[in-house]
């Protein structure tokens, strides 16, 4: 009786901003050290795996130097990693209680769920 749901009944989940850049020089950042995000849509493996995959493409291509295949590589992941970690902060938002009353909308439209919607989504 003595334990207010409404401070202890909250997972306190937290992400950055997208990076705009994710190369400097000869250094380039991929997985959560590029794209810290939150686990609400489970993209972030799958991101990091794209990353591995397209930096690997672009060294493997880099018949402009090592910088050059660094800058394609960022140019071709930051837009594509920004708009998963603003979809995983916008789900976050609405499954974790930060509006209530969104979270409990969000539940009782799951009840009504027959599933269609999940897989269209994917």
């Amino acid at each position: 009786d003595a334990i207010d749901p409404a401070t202890t009944n909250r997972v306190e989940i937290h992400d950055i901003d997208p990076f705009s850049r994710f190369v400097s020089v000869r250094v380039a950042l991929l997985g959560d050290a590029a794209h810290s995000t939150t686990p609400d849509i489970g993209q972030g493996g799958c991101a990091a795996m794209e990353d591995a995959l397209v930096l690997a493409a672009s060294l493997a291509a880099h018949s402009l130097g090592i910088e050059d295949a660094l800058q394609r590589y960022e140019a071709r992941r930051v837009s594509r990693t920004r708009d998963l970690v603003l979809k995983a902060r916008k789900r976050c938002d609405v499954t974790h209680g930060k509006d209530p009353a969104a979270t409990a909308a969000w539940y009782q439209e799951l009840r009504q769920e027959t599933g269609e919607r999940v897989l269209a989504g994917m």
